[in-house]
């Protein structure tokens, strides 16, 4: 029997047992360099940055010792928790928590409340970077999704929010654990009638991030990134001073939300879509549990292998990241520099 479209749902149309027909692969990246070309000429031909490094010359001034982003996505989302994928839909987990912490940043500092509507719909995202990006295609088989088709999702498709939307015909409220509603979107789409909604909603400007440098110059701005790689690495434990240690790599899309300078520089990773599996010491000491749970700092040098191979980028709501004085947020200053 033919599949029942989601973007004409009908009444009996559910997530579960044989409705879901996407596979459950272990891979959650499809890292397509032709895509990521294309994506970067279309963005070049429109005039947009294609690399961060484009709008950090000549040097901006020092960026401070230490930076760190969750405080804001804490402060304006504050039942914030990390949670566990349901299926392959890892970039979609990693493009949704760059909006998130970039939303919170934006509303702390610009005093932009509307935009406080609630985060971001991971299942919308992977509907759109996989069969809107991907050429429209309907049952686009398989798993996964490349960070150039995720960046072009939040310019071009907006996004969706955990809400209920159309008199609660469509409850995005929690995150499918099940794997369902992302198998299902991923595989045909998101419902026609809720694109609209999300283009209201766009990210304005993304550029690929390459190297540490630009990593620090970005995040100092209060920008986060997402990053991504076939053999990122995924810590499981910190060493003394809070970097990882120990773990594995795989083909996975995580996040950068803060950087360390000084004798030991480094990024922090965060992993928010494989639960509470990080243990070991951390900095800042006083790092709330839900981020202690699924982050780690990365050596400076290992986070520069990652980003060099291009497939990490950095999602900003202006043209040129311009620098943002994140003192200047209702959130503590030794919350976001913290001492060393």
């Amino acid at each position: 029997m033919t599949p029942p479209d989601p973007k004409h749902p009908s009444a009996e149309h559910t997530y579960r047992g044989e409705r879901i027909f996407a596979q459950n692969l272990p891979c959650g990246l499809r890292l397509d360099e032709a895509e990521r070309a294309r994506f970067l000429n279309r963005l070049a031909r429109n005039g947009r940055v294609t690399n961060a490094n484009e709008v950090l010359t000549p040097p901006p001034p020092p960026p401070k010792p230490i930076t760190i982003l969750y405080p804001f996505l804490l402060a304006i989302f504050p039942a914030w928790n990390y949670a566990l994928q349901g299926r392959g839909d890892c970039m979609a987990w990693s493009a949704m928590h760059e909006v998130d912490v970039l939303m919170a940043v934006n509303i702390a500092l610009l005093d932009r409340p509307e935009r406080a509507i609630a985060r971001g719909s991971i299942e919308a995202q992977y509907g759109f970077m996989r069969v809107e990006v991907f050429g429209g295609r309907p049952d686009f088989g398989g798993d996964g999704a490349s960070p150039s088709a995720a960046a072009e999702s939040v310019l071009t498709c907006g996004t969706l929010h955990r809400l209920t939307y159309l008199e609660e015909a469509y409850d995005l409220t929690a995150y499918d654990a099940t794997g369902g509603r992302s198998g299902d979107w991923g595989r045909w789409g998101v419902p026609d009638v809720l694109e609209p909604i999300a283009r209201t909603h766009p990210v304005n400007d993304v550029a690929l991030v390459t190297d540490f440098d630009a990593a620090v110059q970005l995040i100092s701005r209060g920008i986060p990134i997402s990053n991504a790689h076939p053999q990122n690495p995924i810590w499981t434990h910190r060493d003394a001073d809070g970097f990882g240690d120990m773990g594995w790599n795989a083909a996975h899309a995580m996040n950068y939300i803060g950087y360390r300078l000084g004798r030991r520089p480094g990024l922090l990773k965060i992993n928010t879509g494989h639960g509470n599996h990080v243990t070991g010491p951390m900095y800042p000491h006083d790092c709330p549990p839900q981020i202690c749970g699924c982050a780690a700092w990365e050596d400076a040098d290992q986070a520069n292998d990652v980003l060099r191979a291009e497939w990490s980028w950095a999602y900003s709501e202006y043209v040129g990241f311009p620098k943002r004085d994140l003192a200047v947020a209702s959130i503590p200053v030794d919350s976001i520099h913290p001492n060393e």
